[in-house]
């Protein structure tokens, strides 16, 4: 039990992070991720990822962001693997929730490590993103973002447990009418998961902090639905 009670204090403690005392507006969504790991070759040292998230917003009452991203990855080694890809994540709505569709398309390399520590799988993740928004000026808004997760398997055959993953991004540039350089947003989550077959699922609670294309900072409580499939 006490094993237990110190994973749960490691998993919450990598999620978090300073927050502002105040924010100006908050929200309430629904992530819904599915992720399709697809081996190309017989060793699966080449690896397509197809991802398709959609974002529910505006406390569920508007379909407000979709993003689609395939990534190539190569695995030097269990623990190593880099990746180029692309992503369109346009918005629907403004953080008002006034109807103004802006389109976005992004480039990005990533790079990807895993271990286990203290009976946790940590993976990291690092991606630098070059993204395309629109009435921006055809300037390129360049961001990084670093994500680290554990799990901890609560079953013998480590098929059921509890995930949490902190992820903070940060714009290296401004653009006009766009993201401004420096801090961008920090996301928080722990929630179940469950492993069958060759799918793992995951169901939880995000915390997002943003403070994007302004000055206002943003909040929003996120309910997170999470498939993966390893093809």
């Amino acid at each position: 039990m006490s094993k237990l009670l110190l994973t749960l204090t490691v998993l919450t403690g990598i999620a978090l992070c300073p927050r502002s005392a105040q924010a100006q507006q908050s929200d309430f969504q629904g992530w819904f991720a599915y992720v399709a790991n697809i081996g190309v070759d017989p060793e699966r040292k080449w690896i397509l990822t197809l991802e398709e998230q959609a974002r529910q917003g505006d406390y569920w009452q508007r379909f407000n962001q979709n993003i689609v991203r395939p990534t190539m990855s190569y695995q030097f080694t269990k623990q190593f693997s880099a990746g180029v890809g692309y992503a369109w994540a346009p918005l629907f709505f403004n953080t008002d929730y006034h109807r103004t569709y802006r389109d976005e398309n992004r480039t990005f390399l990533q790079l990807a490590y895993t271990d286990r520590l203290w009976g946790i799988d940590w993976f990291h993740r690092f991606r630098q993103e070059q993204r395309f928004i629109a009435d921006t000026d055809g300037a390129v808004s360049n961001r990084g973002r670093y994500l680290i997760k554990g799990s901890y398997p609560l079953s013998e055959d480590e098929t059921f447990g509890i995930a949490a993953y902190n992820e903070i991004f940060v714009n290296y540039n401004s653009v006009p009418n766009g993201p401004t350089g420096g801090y961008d947003q920090d996301r928080i989550f722990i929630g179940p998961y469950w492993k069958i077959d060759n799918a793992r699922y995951e169901v939880g609670f995000v915390e997002q902090h943003t403070q994007r294309f302004g000055l206002e900072a943003r909040w929003a409580q996120v309910i997170m639905f999470f498939v993966q499939y390893d093809y």
